[in-house]
């Protein structure tokens, strides 16, 4: 740790960290643009100028590529700094074209944000502006490159540089004519494009899929965990009145640091799209109150040997919890399984993973097994006359073996966000709640537990958490003991009778996870990708 002082206050902040970030940690603001803290630094936009006390009296530096020293007496506030800073954001401005009103980064663009902050300065410049490249260029599948719009901070070519490592931009011409390009023949087509758009500070990288959808200021944000693989990346899901319009990277330094894949973060439509909306028994729609009271009927008929469940490694650990809390009660939890196929590929060294589930380990953790050949061999010997199937789309590649299995069961019940193969062959089918539309925890592959939050609203009120459906059931069976109102109640019921989980509540669980411990079924992120140099120390007092 080094002793220093910023502003007039003494610190402590670890050895190696830079000024900036020793600034930044301290809750104190200081102007910067092309500074990323899990990139090199760069140093481009000169927004970042302090004062530093020698030997020869205060000298102007950039704050990202100064290291602190023991006994550094650093001034972020005084004129001189104020004017540099001042200066770096006037010529970032000098040349930029205006077009806030219809720029998609309107409301979360830095320069516009730092300018009504810290700039209103007058404009000095008395010749015509020069709007250098082109505008609306599609440069990949995902992404439109603005090139008048760019302040050239290089943050996007050192992300293609260094996390994918593809390369696809850099900087032509010289001087004022400057500009960002992509190379000839090239397309930035990379499997983590999207991360552009977020890290450029200003509107010159866009994405097709957001542009001109919904202005930045009316989006509502939930803190979520991207369920497109075991992973488990820090997300927020951005939405306005019900729809989703984007999944944003959240940051989490031990995890996906500040990005995640283009595969997770376009699959938003995915959960509003090909939906299960209402009750259905047979042929017919029915009310939750009565199709629930009917399905308890058929059920109080039953032998616990009768009844056999589908857990699922796409649901949530409460949603899991339940099932088995009912089956142990009401029927017999040796017939209770979750169907898991082995991995399809996808993965790389980065983020992506080929364990395609979000909380495979969850179902590890709360006991409950794979499906085997045998549970399927009964099923199809007639050994169950009804089945409760959580989330879940077995055999929907299988078709004949799905009939052949499933035409020996009296009732199958399916609890389904979207409509598929299973869900066709069903003979009740029951609506439930897409993990955007309720809050609940995945364990991820290397055994992270996360909180994710509810985002949206179902329209229809039939559209139930599964979690709390079962609970729903089981008063239906007069089973006590769920009598559970939401998500936080079932955990922390949970966690009361789950060692891995004691001590813990749905409240206090960290925004970034807590590690459980388990055994991984996946290699750590970012496998064979040096630590980047910038990570954030937390200054003392």
């Amino acid at each position: 740790m080094a002793k220093i002082k910023i502003d007039g206050k003494e610190l402590e902040v670890p050895d190696g960290t830079n000024v900036l970030e020793a600034v930044l940690s301290n809750g104190l603001h200081l102007e910067h643009f092309c500074y990323h803290s899990y990139l090199p630094v760069a140093g481009n936009c000169r927004t970042c100028m302090v004062e530093i006390e020698g030997p020869k009296g205060p000298l102007l530096t950039i704050g990202c590529n100064t290291k602190v020293a023991e006994g550094m007496v650093i001034h972020t506030d005084t004129p001189k700094a104020k004017t540099a800073q001042k200066s770096a954001l006037e010529m970032l401005l000098l040349d930029h074209p205006l077009d806030c009103p219809v720029c998609d980064k309107a409301g979360e663009c830095k320069l516009q944000n730092q300018y009504m902050e810290y700039g209103l300065y007058d404009f000095r410049r008395g010749v015509p502006h020069y709007f250098k490249g082109g505008k609306a260029e599609d440069i990949g599948e995902h992404i439109i490159l603005d090139q008048e719009r760019c302040v050239l901070c290089t943050r996007c070519i050192r992300f293609v540089d260094e996390i994918p490592k593809s390369s696809e931009l850099g900087i032509v011409g010289r001087g004022y004519e400057s500009k960002i390009t992509i190379f000839p023949d090239a397309r930035l087509d990379n499997p983590y494009s999207g991360n552009v758009t977020d890290i450029c500070p200003v509107g010159a990288l866009t994405l097709k899929e957001v542009r001109f959808k919904q202005r930045v200021w009316f989006l509502k944000k939930a803190e979520s965990i991207c369920p497109g693989c075991s992973r488990g990346c820090n997300i927020t899901v951005e939405h306005n009145r019900g729809r989703i319009y984007r999944f944003m990277p959240r940051e989490n330094a031990e995890l996906n640091k500040t990005w995640i894949c283009d595969e997770g973060r376009f699959s938003f439509d995915h959960f509003q799209e090909n939906r299960v909306t209402g009750v259905r028994l047979g042929h017919s729609e029915k009310g939750l109150q009565e199709a629930l009271h009917q399905l308890s009927e058929i059920l109080s008929g039953m032998g616990r040997e009768e009844v056999a469940g589908l857990a699922s490694p796409w649901a949530a650990l409460e949603d899991n919890f339940i099932l088995k809390k009912l089956f142990e009660k009401k029927f017999d939890v040796k017939n209770l399984v979750a169907p898991i196929w082995a991995a399809k590929g996808g993965a790389d060294n980065l983020l992506k993973l080929a364990e395609k589930y979000p909380n495979e380990q969850g179902l590890k953790l709360l006991g409950i097994p794979p499906d085997d050949q045998g549970f399927w061999d009964r099923m199809e010997k007639g050994a169950f006359k009804a089945v409760i199937v959580m989330n879940q789309d077995p055999f929907g590649q299988d078709e004949e073996r799905a009939k052949k299995a499933y035409g020996r069961v009296k009732v199958l019940v399916v609890l389904s966000v979207h409509k598929t193969k299973t869900v066709e062959q069903a003979g009740m089918v029951f609506p439930v709640r897409a993990f955007t539309e309720k809050s609940g925890t995945f364990v991820n592959a290397t055994g992270r537990l996360q909180r994710f939050r509810q985002a949206v609203e179902p329209e229809n009120p039939d559209v139930m958490e599964s979690s709390l459906w079962l609970c729903r059931l089981a008063g239906a069976l007069q089973v006590e003991g769920f009598d559970f109102e939401d998500t936080p109640s079932i955990f922390n019921a949970m966690a009361k009778e789950t060692e891995a989980l004691k001590g813990l509540t749905f409240q206090s669980l960290p925004s970034t996870g807590k590690v459980l411990g388990m055994a991984p079924i996946a290699p750590e992120p970012f496998q064979g990708v040096k630590a980047q140099p910038n990570v954030r120390g937390k200054a003392k007092a």
